[in-house]
């Protein structure tokens, strides 16, 4: 009954947690994840922090399989020399599953994580240690625009469904340092979900499912993919793949219901509320259900290229 009054109240347009002047605050961000970002053990309890990847002959109903192939697809993606030296940066890398995956199937690798949130940094950096991965990967708080590292350094870098944090629908700020922190020849992977069409143009009931995805995963806008690979042309990037990999994720996607379903009945039962970033959580994943749906307006796709020799 709360929750279905709470995902009412969020659909018929109540007054936002946030006000305008907090929209693009990185606070906000850091506020939602210190405040839900424990409740995605329940989604994965490798703690990935987005949809999964199905390949024929899965088990769709084995979500943290799909979840995991998608790590492995990023890998696969970075097409890096598998017996070489590398290093690489997860851009927004939350509790560093991708990382500690990308860092088993590069064996010689050295990863840094970017995250703004502290106990994102404290958490990844423990489930680390648990799988002796602490002397390869190292998790670091910061903003991943601006990074602590030297231009031409990094053989590769990614962002799965982190890259809808940066500003505008191209993300150019995002693209920006990447373009500066790669090396020529490097790789990016960004897997996200992208709009594509202007907001305005999307029908009443999709556009209000938008804003909830929006508003209550602390995200401004989502990506626009003509906009998003423009930029990526502006700063240098050459043999720029654009996979629409919808319904490979569909199926970790249909998890949903039955996520929030059980983990609603969990706290219940444990005599536990929800708070109210963990009910904005909840919102915001039914809501992406209705997005996934509307395949005139949204994919989901898996970016990559190269940048070019300046």
């Amino acid at each position: 009954m709360a929750l279905a009054q709470a995902l009412d109240e969020s659909m018929d347009g109540n007054p936002k947690i946030f006000s305008e002047s907090l929209r693009d605050s990185p606070e906000r961000i850091i506020d939602f994840y210190e405040q839900a970002g424990l409740d995605y053990e329940h989604w994965s309890p490798g703690f990935n922090m987005h949809l999964g990847f199905y390949r024929r002959g899965m088990n769709p109903f084995d979500r943290e399989a799909m979840l995991e192939q998608m790590n492995l697809e990023v890998a696969k993606t970075l097409d890096l020399d598998a017996n070489g030296e590398s290093m690489l940066i997860d851009l927004g890398c939350g509790m560093g599953s991708i990382a500690r995956s990308v860092a088993r199937y590069y064996s010689r690798s050295v990863i840094k994580g970017i995250t703004l949130v502290p106990s994102q940094v404290r958490i990844a950096s423990e489930l680390n240690a648990n799988e002796n991965l602490a002397d390869r990967i190292e998790i670091l708080r910061g903003d991943y625009v601006r990074l602590a590292m030297a231009d031409d350094s990094a053989d590769g870098v990614w962002a799965v469904e982190s890259a809808c944090y940066a500003q505008g629908d191209d993300k150019e700020d995002l693209i920006r340092e990447m373009a500066r922190v790669l090396k020529t020849g490097g790789r990016f992977v960004v897997a996200d979900c992208f709009i594509k069409c202007p907001e305005q143009e999307l029908s009443p009931i999709v556009r209000r499912c938008y804003r909830t995805a929006c508003d209550d995963w602390a995200l401004v806008e989502m990506p626009a993919v003509e906009s998003f690979v423009a930029a990526l042309r502006r700063h240098g990037f050459r043999d720029i793949m654009v996979e629409d990999i919808s319904w490979r994720v569909a199926p970790s996607l249909a998890h949903a219901p039955l996520a929030v379903l059980t983990f609603v009945s969990k706290k219940l039962f444990a005599g536990q509320t929800l708070n109210r970033h963990s009910l904005s959580n909840l919102r915001a994943s039914l809501a992406a259900l209705v997005l996934g749906l509307s395949r005139s307006s949204f994919s989901y796709c898996l970016i990559s290229g190269t940048l070019a020799e300046a």
